[in-house]
C-alpha cells in the first residue's frame, strides 16, 4: 500500500516537475541540497554540456527525435531511482509518521524538492525547458527542424536575462524562486 501510494504521488509530481526535465540530468543532487546562485557563464557551460549529452549522433544538432530519446531515458532514470528509494522517499514526505501523505504533506515536499533543484532546472530550462513543440520551434530559429549549439545558447541567454530581475549577471535563488512561484501561477499549483 505504502509504496502503490508514493508511485501515484511521485507520478503527479513528476507531472509538474519532467517538463523541466526534459533531458538527461548530470549525476543526482545531493537530497537536501539548497539551490545556489548561478551566474550566466555558468548556466551557459552548462547548455553546452546538456546539448553535447543530447547531440546522440554528434553533428552538431540536436532533432526533436534526439530530444525525445533523452527525455525518455531521463524518465526511465528517474523511475529506477523512485522504485529503489521509494520507501525512504515517502518516509521523508510523510512528515507525522501516520503512514499516509497529507496535501499539505505533498506541498511541503514539492516545493522543497524545487527549491533544491532550482538551480539545475532553470540551467536546463534555458537550453530545452521542456523543449518540446512550441519551446523547440522557439529555439529552432532558422526552422530547420534540428537546433545548433548557437541557437541552443542563444535561447537559454534569452531565457537566463529574462529571469535576472535585477540584471546583475547572476540568478539568484530569490530569483529562481519567484520564476518558479510564476510559472506555477500565483493563485494555485499546476
Amino acid at each position: 500500500m505504502k509504496t502503490y501510494l508514493f508511485s501515484a504521488i511521485a507520478l503527479c509530481a513528476l507531472a509538474g516537475v519532467a517538463p523541466a526535465l526534459a533531458a538527461p540530468a548530470p549525476a543526482p543532487q545531493e537530497p537536501h541540497r539548497e539551490m545556489k546562485a548561478m551566474t550566466r557563464a555558468e548556466m551557459m557551460q552548462m547548455v553546452q554540456d546538456h546539448f553535447a549529452r543530447l547531440d546522440a549522433n554528434k553533428d552538431g544538432f540536436v532533432t526533436q527525435a534526439e530530444m525525445d530519446a533523452g527525455r525518455a531515458a531521463m524518465h526511465e532514470r528517474m523511475a529506477s531511482h523512485m522504485k529503489e528509494h521509494a520507501s525512504a522517499m515517502f518516509d521523508r514526505m510523510d512528515a507525522n509518521h501516520d503512514g499516509e501523505i497529507s496535501r499539505a504533506e505533498f506541498d511541503s515536499a514539492h516545493d522543497a524538492m524545487a527549491s533544491r533543484m532550482g538551480t539545475m532546472r532553470m540551467g536546463m530550462r534555458g537550453m530545452h525547458g521542456g523543449m518540446t513543440g512550441h519551446m523547440f520551434a522557439e529555439a529552432d530559429t532558422n526552422k530547420d527542424g534540428r537546433v545548433s549549439l548557437q541557437e541552443a545558447t542563444a535561447a537559454a541567454a534569452a531565457h537566463f536575462d529574462r529571469l535576472d530581475t535585477n540584471h546583475d549577471g547572476t540568478l539568484t535563488p530569490d530569483e529562481m524562486r519567484a520564476a518558479h512561484k510564476a510559472m506555477r501561477g500565483t493563485t494555485g499549483r499546476r
